[in-house]
């Protein structure tokens, strides 16, 4: 079995110390510490949860937290340490609240945090080995492949590819895989009014929705032609040209799509001369996405 080291924190050394490491009973308890930022609000049916992981064990129920009014946790929590020694990995997970406690509960697959401890350090992050945006990239092109005549309504389409051919198309968007508590999604804003284009997981696959599009063949990417069913305060087809457009993180709650972003992670504002067919770049943003530690800590001496 993977195992760690513990972070030692020696308060005091003196010239009867060995005496009371023979004697003592403190190398049986231990402390957690947990820090964590920028946790979005949940539903009040749901919660977050911390639970230690193994790779070769069932999870260990911790605590269910209870983040402040900007998503901020901090805790310190003195614990045996035969309950600490055998933690691998830290997670937090989206639980809803009437499951909590019961019989048999273990962590969903709806995970919002994870780290693997080093020297009783954990870096919790919204995926393992992954730590920030800042080596992503995104692009976007207009058309309209489910037009079945593209030429037709040449920008009333976005789709996250970075080029379009006959034989060959490309994906516009580097990102990583996320943890199941995660997804993906896509927007448009027209007026100062923003729609969604699908939310996703895989950004080289086709999105959760199609609800917009006409019914010709599509492309297995993410995006949305803007043809049918117009919502209040649209008006299809669209032009997107002169308009702005944007990728967002939001947590996975089921839905397909959403009303509004969560964190935007890439934007762009579409020129008004743009060219259908062509793709074109979009910013990164200064995210504050949730992260946070959690450590282990043993006190020799008290």
């Amino acid at each position: 079995m993977k195992r760690f080291y513990l972070i030692l924190v020696v308060s005091l050394i003196s010239l009867w110390g060995c005496e009371y490491f023979e004697n003592s009973t403190t190398l049986n308890s231990a402390s957690l510490e947990l820090n964590i930022t920028g946790l979005p609000q949940l539903p009040d049916t749901m919660a977050y949860v911390a639970w230690f992981d193994t790779d070769d064990r069932p999870a260990v129920f911790i605590k269910q937290l209870s983040p402040n009014a900007q998503g901020n946790v901090y805790f310190k929590e003195e614990q045996k340490l035969a309950f600490l020694d055998s933690a691998q990995i830290f997670l937090v997970t989206v639980e809803r609240k009437s499951q909590i406690g019961s019989a048999n509960f273990a962590p969903s697959s709806r995970i919002v945090l994870i780290g693997r401890f080093s020297r009783g350090l954990s870096n919790l992050s919204l995926a393992e080995n992954f730590s920030n945006f800042q080596q992503t990239s995104a692009k976007y092109t207009l058309y309209t492949p489910t037009d079945g005549n593209i030429s037709s309504v040449p920008f009333g389409g976005i789709w996250f590819v970075d080029s379009v051919d006959a034989n060959r198309t490309t994906a516009g968007l580097n990102l990583p895989v996320l943890s199941a508590g995660w997804i993906y999604e896509g927007w448009i804003e027209v007026s100062g009014n923003k729609l969604s284009t699908g939310r996703f997981r895989n950004p080289k696959a086709a999105d959760l929705f199609n609800g917009f599009s006409a019914s010709a063949a599509s492309i297995p990417f993410p995006g949305e032609d803007f043809l049918n069913n117009a919502p209040t305060g649209f008006t299809f087809p669209l032009d997107l040209r002169g308009k702005k457009a944007f990728v967002s993180l939001e947590l996975n709650d089921g839905r397909t799509r959403g009303t509004t972003p969560l964190y935007v992670l890439f934007e762009a504002d579409i020129p008004n001369d743009a060219v259908s067919l062509k793709s074109y770049p979009m910013s990164l943003k200064n995210v504050n996405i949730p992260k946070g530690t959690a450590v282990i800590k043993i006190d020799l001496l008290k």
